[in-house]
């Protein structure tokens, strides 16, 4: 692809799209739209295998029923159908805006025909929607942190404490039955007798816990070691993330069991876990904008368990789709980011672009 800063200058900006932006040479917009369907259902089908049907296989090879290989085959299938169209929607109304105006316009090249060519996300079932607005928005919320060059970027401190709210928020939310998304674990609940125990008991009952995140954490870094196509550089960046995670969350439990009430254990547990983030270097800022984004969610979903029935205000906030409302603007700030300034996106929102989109950015 030309590069976008020549694109909008003569006589670069009146040269056919066809010579510039299609797949093959000799294409029409409309085969090239085909063409890109195609070529974007392989790409998305490779990138998202391993995170929407491997792993869910594997971490739940114990409880694999018809019914959880189907939903997991469905939601794959889904995911991948609306991320293709997606993008290759995109292209395709960038050529037609080019037709419309006889040469390449900054607007239309790439925000606002991605913008539109979201909004086919309108017909997305929940689950990809829920899928793609945790990826995007936290993407997003990191890029613009880094586009105002904020001071949260360079300040590890600051976000190890948001991220230690975000835990406790989030297990919080996780412990009262509300929120049953994804996180970085999921602690088993304590029985009403933990205080009663003994200490051998107590830490017997956290190493087998530590065990199960061990086993996660190797299997998430063996996976992407293999999708590199690399095991000498099998790294165990999640796995010692995961344990330290669950580590000082159990540490907690173990020491604090017979001074404090369950409930206080359990937030004070959850609160400090969190500063596992500032423990290694290599966590990268994504996983504090994703913890955010999560917490967020979290916290939407206890406000939709309140009665609004007296309150108009709050009703009319609740009822609003927010996902697909907010899935077009974020999706394409994130790809004008992507066309002109590469270098705020984090490494995984550049690959998740690039992958699923047949290296199209390249």
């Amino acid at each position: 692809m030309v590069a976008p800063s020549k694109l909008f200058g003569y006589p670069m900006s009146h040269v056919h799209c066809g010579n510039i932006i299609h797949s093959q040479p000799n294409q029409s917009c409309t085969q090239a739209l085909l063409w890109n369907m195609y070529r974007n259902h392989v790409s998305s089908a490779k990138y998202y295998l391993p995170t929407l049907v491997l792993m869910p296989l594997i971490l739940n090879r114990r409880r694999l029923t018809k019914r959880r290989l189907w939903s997991t085959a469905k939601n794959y299938l889904e995911t991948m159908f609306f991320a293709s169209t997606t993008n290759a929607l995109t292209f395709y109304l960038i050529c037609i805006c080019r037709r419309l105006n006889g040469r390449f316009v900054y607007l239309c090249t790439p925000f606002l025909s991605n913008y539109l060519a979201a909004y086919i996300n309108w017909w997305a079932p929940p689950k990809v929607l829920q899928f793609f607005i945790t990826g995007i928005t936290h993407a997003a919320m990191e890029a613009v942190l880094r586009q105002m060059n904020a001071g949260l970027v360079r300040s590890r401190p600051a976000q190890t404490l948001l991220f230690m709210l975000s835990s406790l928020m989030v297990l919080q939310q996780q412990q009262k039955h509300i929120y049953s998304g994804f996180w970085f674990i999921k602690p088993n609940p304590m029985t009403l007798d933990y205080s009663k125990w003994s200490l051998l008991r107590r830490l017997k009952q956290a190493s087998l816990e530590l065990c199960k995140y061990f086993g996660i954490g190797f299997t998430i870094d063996l996976f992407s070691s293999l999708m590199r196509l690399n095991l000498k550089k099998l790294r165990l960046k999640t796995t010692s993330f995961i344990v330290t995670y669950m580590g000082l969350y159990k540490i907690v439990q173990v020491l604090f069991a017979r001074k404090l009430e369950m409930k206080q254990l359990n937030l004070l547990a959850a609160f400090v876990s969190g500063a596992s983030y500032g423990l290694f270097s290599h966590v990268p800022l994504s996983y504090m904008c994703f913890a955010v984004v999560i917490a967020i969610q979290a916290l939407y979903q206890e406000l939709c368990k309140v009665d609004v029935s007296h309150n108009k205000q709050l009703a009319a906030l609740l009822s609003m789709p927010w996902a697909k409302l907010l899935i077009p603007p974020t999706s394409a700030y994130l790809t004008d980011c992507m066309f002109y300034k590469q270098h705020v996106l984090s490494s995984l929102a550049k690959s998740f672009m690039d992958d699923t989109c047949d290296n199209k950015w390249r």
